[in-house]
């Protein structure tokens, strides 16, 4: 049962005074202590408590978070909380994930890792370490105790290159795990590359889960940080593949499509063409255009049936998203510049 998440706390926000958390331990007794321990900290507010999976996940979807902590025992299944922390930073990579461990074990410890947590803490460990490590993760710092560290060092030490082939060169991927991988390298997301390869997001969402398990990695961040650099991902990925399939998801009428080929005509010297590029921004703007009237006539009809309390409640809980988004996120990336187009007489 989802709780806390209904009613806003005597610690009302302001700005980022207070780093938001969801707590989503084993049990109820457990989750509520560490709730009311947490909740002493002025610095810290608990948003939301949950017990297992369905629950946290609603409520990482529903309010403003900035650092989750669950069980790696979540649903009463040993290391399902690594599989459900996978899942919520599909949904919200901005969130933190701290793991409560009752065992710190190597295989543990690589696990919760791997999942992308950004911490891991023993039950063990007392309530004010816990707060110190809430406080160091939601400001991009890694928590875990020196033995912890040893493990993850030892691991590193002793791991493969990460390769798309095996020794003999057969492919780890398949095709269109492939291709999801271009997608996601060309900006997408799991909603847009779903559309454009005719599945659904939750079998996009399975892929990936997939690719990460073979490649070796936890994140989207880490798996485009490969295609990015000189590695065996990018030399199996061809690029030219890469180019029409942007084309052909441009020509499907995928506005993130058209926009990024719009892009791709202004900054690329082989194929620089504004006329072109102008043309794929109408196109984008027009395909956008009837989403964006159903988002607006959508919103219009939910403020008839709500009071002036709950549309100022919705309006607050948005502007904190974007706060959050925009702290987490890292900087936008620049616009390819623009030529300077002279007018020409026919």
């Amino acid at each position: 049962m989802l709780t806390r998440g209904d009613r806003v706390t005597s610690k009302t926000r302001a700005g980022s005074e207070f780093i938001s958390i969801v707590v989503a331990d084993s049990t109820r007794i457990h989750t509520h202590l560490l709730a009311d321990a947490i909740n002493k900290d002025h610095g810290l507010q608990v948003a939301a408590t949950a017990t297992n999976s369905t629950d946290l996940l609603a409520a990482v979807l529903r309010v403003p978070i900035d650092v989750v902590l669950l069980s790696h025992n979540l649903d009463n299944q040993p290391g399902h909380g690594t599989q459900v922390l996978r899942e919520m930073r599909s949904l919200r990579p901005e969130i933190k994930g701290v793991i409560l461990l009752d065992s710190s074990q190597p295989e543990v410890v690589l696990d919760c890792f791997r999942s992308g947590a950004r911490g891991i803490f023993s039950k063990q460990e007392q309530i004010e370490s816990l707060c110190k490590c809430i406080r160091a993760v939601n400001e991009g710092q890694i928590w875990a105790r020196s033995v912890e560290l040893d493990h993850v060092l030892d691991a590193l030490a002793n791991a493969p290159r990460v390769s798309a082939t095996t020794h003999k060169g057969v492919e780890l991927l398949s095709a269109r795990e492939r291709q999801v991988v271009q997608y996601l390298a060309s900006g997408m997301t799991n909603r847009e590359i779903a559309e454009a390869l005719e599945l659904s997001p939750h079998t996009v969402k399975n892929y990936l889960f997939r690719i990460f398990d073979k490649l070796g990695v936890s994140s989207r961040t880490e798996l485009l940080y490969l295609t990015m650099n000189k590695s065996p991902l990018r030399d199996a990925t061809d690029q030219s593949a890469t180019f029409a399939e942007t084309i052909a998801g441009a020509e499907s009428g995928n506005p993130s499509a058209q926009l990024l080929l719009a892009r791709h005509y202004l900054s690329n010297d082989k194929h620089y063409d504004p006329v072109s590029a102008y043309m794929w921004c109408l196109l984008a703007s027009s395909t956008a255009a009837p989403l964006l009237a159903q988002i607006t006539d959508e919103a219009a009809n939910l403020r008839l049936a709500m009071s002036p309390d709950q549309i100022a409640e919705a309006e607050r809980r948005a502007a904190d998203w974007k706060r959050n988004l925009k702290k987490d996120s890292p900087a936008a990336t620049p616009r390819p510049p623009q030529r300077k187009m002279h007018a020409t007489a026919e």
